[in-house]
């Protein structure tokens, strides 16, 4: 809630039925009081005259009362003049008046609290200068038409008047004082209140833009790992039923042939074996990926060139894997397809010179040429031909169709004793 600010010195609503109420008062107060100074004063002349003043000293008293009476009923109405120069003039000749009459010695003295309320230097010492000089001339007259002439007597009284026309004005002064304090303290009190408002409602935006940051963080979470639960389902269709299939090709084939050799049996039983652990660490993969929560390590992604070659490597197979131009990093950073893809052909090359050339070495290279990205294998033909392994024959094949959906191409075939795979993809 802001707090209202005091304005001592603006003038009152003239609306206000109240306000009206203040200056009526004023106005009969002031009137009253003037008459009984006026009462007291005029008969104290007719005291000292036995009834019988002079005509000159009458029509001064008359004009005192004309003049009393002007203005202690104008006193009221006047509160509600706003600040400015008919203000300043309107209450500095109604302080003079009190030279001129005693009955509107209550008016003047209202007029100068109300010219102290202002604090106003050059208005102060004009309203001292003008009481001090309607009391000198009005005295002098006085004193004239008593048959007198001036003297110390009128001077001390005309510092008497400056004096008592001194304390209103001092009060006015305290008043006003005291009003343009509370107003300083009400208006640091609003500027403050104020201040405070436009923090809370800062903290409030603040925390409303925090809340949306967070539940967009939230939903690119949740984004991110729905995408990644759907790249496990097609790594999923695309590997392990291909490790199940091979599995199922090699089983059968040991069931149904009987005229295969014990060694021919031992490898597709190895081939099985094989295909099973990769199986099943594939779909552990998957699962442990798909069974991520909140606060679960990030999920797993599709097998890396780097995991497929330690993976040969731990099954006794000798593999090398050369970069040359890009680095993992690198390929990381492009479209996850292309490393999946790359991954997967990988994979179809080491088996496949696992079941056809076992015991060579094999020699991987990845390489950037240009716009391209390019994954070469090359494995030596075993020196003794080795029993025919049971395949379907498609998994050259299926690294060519990797190739071309993103665009690329794939190659293969025996040359100068040596087995090579090319493929290559945009970069």
């Amino acid at each position: 809630m802001t707090l209202p600010v005091l304005h001592p010195s603006a003038a009152p609503s003239v609306r206000s039925p109240h306000q009206w109420a203040i200056a009526v008062v004023q106005s009969l107060v002031g009137t009253a009081l003037g008459l009984l100074l006026f009462l007291i004063s005029f008969g104290s002349l007719l005291m000292e005259f036995s009834d019988q003043p002079p005509g000159g000293l009458v029509a001064l008293y008359a004009v005192d009362a004309l003049v009393g009476i002007v203005a202690t009923l104008a006193i009221g109405p006047l509160r509600f003049l706003r600040p400015g120069r008919l203000h300043s003039a309107a209450h500095l000749l109604l302080a003079a008046s009190v030279g001129l009459s005693v009955w509107s010695m209550p008016a003047a003295a209202l007029a100068l609290y109300r010219i102290g309320l202002r604090r106003r230097t050059v208005l102060d010492v004009g309203a001292v200068l003008l009481v001090a000089g309607t009391s000198l001339a009005t005295l002098s007259l006085d004193a004239r038409l008593r048959g007198d002439e001036p003297d110390v007597l009128v001077l001390s009284a005309v510092g008497v008047m400056v004096v008592l026309a001194l304390i209103p004005l001092l009060i006015g002064h305290v008043v006003g004082t005291r009003h343009e304090l509370l107003t300083s303290w009400q208006e640091r009190a609003a500027s403050a209140e104020r201040e405070r408002e436009t923090a809370q409602r800062e903290r409030a935006a603040a925390e409303r833009e925090a809340t949306a940051q967070v539940r967009e963080r939230e939903a690119d979470v949740a984004r991110v790992r729905a995408e990644e639960r759907a790249a496990l389902a097609r790594d999923m269709h695309d590997s392990i039923s291909h490790h199940l299939a091979t599995i199922a090709m090699h089983a059968g084939a040991m069931a149904y042939r009987e005229d295969l050799s014990p060694e021919a049996l031992r490898r597709s039983a190895g081939t099985v074996r094989d295909a099973a652990q990769q199986a099943n660490r594939e779909l552990r993969t998957v699962l442990t990926g798909l069974r991520s929560t909140e606060g679960d390590q990030p999920l797993a992604t599709a097998p890396t060139l780097e995991g497929i070659v330690e993976r040969c490597r731990e099954e006794g197979r000798e593999v090398a894997l050369r970069w040359e131009g890009l680095t993992a990093e690198d390929l990381l950073a492009r479209d996850r397809s292309t490393v999946v893809a790359l991954a997967r052909i990988l994979g179809e090359v080491t088996v496949n010179a696992a079941k056809h050339a076992p015991g060579t070495p094999l020699q991987v290279e990845l390489l950037r040429c240009d716009q391209r990205v390019v994954l070469r294998a090359r494995n030596p033909l075993p020196s003794a031909p080795v029993a025919a392994a049971t395949s379907t024959g498609h998994g050259l094949l299926g690294v060519q169709e990797r190739a071309r959906l993103l665009g690329g191409e794939a190659r293969y075939g025996a040359s100068d004793g040596i087995f090579e795979v090319e493929a290559w993809m945009p970069w």
